[in-house]
């Protein structure tokens, strides 16, 4: 049954209340309005159709983000980027917003405004996925009823431009000068990268006790996978040529040291447009060119599908021409 009161600042307050159905109530600013809203409610609850918003309405995203920080985030692997995105979004206007109230239109509007400030596509496609897996944790693991994922029905924007950037031979020369001026480890670090298709985590993050003949062998890999990386005689030869530690690690550089050391490198050496990642490209082309098949490739790599590891793939256009005769 709904009743209703006008408030000493005159607003109508409308209250329902029905058996077996939490008590609601709502305010608005003309009884008509409070009528209607109690007429849809009562409706609803008839016909079994209620669905208790409350909790979404009352909860905003920027609440439901701290949360998701503390309880979803440390169990995944990239955990720390994810925890750098979601400091951001606490910051923006939108944070304020209800679960509830929070629509495809605001995240729209969110995804063209980053594209304007300057962001890579990959990153704003990035920040959207962390607030659309937001939504389905809500809804179904903290039972939040009545929402919907608003980053379904908007356009993900385009991916950008996959990169083919190989280092040329001088270049490799010039970076592994360059790179012992800055730290003894950083020149095997690039030739290797460049060598066995590790990513910078893997290589930086290798013990000595997992290398062991001629493999590599990764137990906690970017996908989750133990992964054994064969390796080539030169990067034994270079993995022998460095001291012991105490600490049992191959290294002592950190990765995010390693990235900051390697684009210094190239500033100094005059490359451009070059990263450390374009390394992996670099290590899986060559097993390509050395005629090593798809299958061998990806076991190598760590690549799941051939559609992935094709965009690693960059074959030289000069030496497929010899190969033509």
């Amino acid at each position: 049954m709904a009743t209703f009161e006008q408030r000493p600042n005159g607003t109508w307050r409308a209250k329902v209340r029905k058996k077996g159905y939490p008590s609601l109530s709502a305010s608005f600013d003309t009884k008509a309005e409070a009528q209607r809203w109690a007429t849809e409610i009562e409706g609803d609850m008839s016909r079994s159709r209620f669905v208790d918003m409350r909790e979404a309405e009352q909860t905003t995203l920027h609440e439901a983000l701290s949360r998701y920080s503390r309880e979803v985030t440390p169990s995944k692997k990239g955990a720390q980027q994810e925890q750098v995105r979601i400091a951001q979004w606490l910051k923006h206007p939108l944070a304020a917003m209800t679960l509830a109230g929070l629509r495809s239109s605001h995240l729209a509007e969110y995804r063209d405004d980053q594209l304007k400030l300057g962001l890579s596509t990959a990153t704003v496609r990035l920040n959207l996925a962390v607030i659309s897996h937001l939504y389905t944790v809500a809804v179904k693991e903290w039972g939040i009823d009545g929402i919907m994922n608003p980053c379904r029905n908007i356009r993900m924007p385009k991916g950008s431009k996959e990169r083919d950037r190989r280092p040329s031979r001088s270049e490799l020369e010039t970076l592994y000068s360059e790179a012992a001026k800055i730290h003894a480890e950083l020149p095997i670090i690039v030739e290797l990268a460049a060598d066995t298709a590790m990513r910078r985590s893997e290589l930086l993050l290798l013990r000595r006790d997992q290398v062991r003949g001629k493999v590599a062998y990764l137990e906690d890999t970017k996908n989750g996978d133990r992964r054994s990386v064969p390796l080539s005689s030169r990067a034994r030869d270079l993995i022998a040529s460095l001291p012991s530690r105490l600490d049992g690690m191959v290294f002592g550089l950190r990765p995010d040291t390693v990235s900051i050391y390697f684009a210094r490198v190239c500033k100094v050496a005059g490359i451009k447009d070059l990263r450390f990642h374009d390394l992996r490209h670099e290590a899986t082309s060559r097993l390509f060119e050395r005629g090593f098949s798809m299958m061998e490739v990806m076991a190598i790599t760590g690549h799941r599908t051939p559609s992935m590891l094709r965009r690693y793939t960059h074959l030289s256009p000069t030496e497929l021409a010899d190969k033509l005769g």
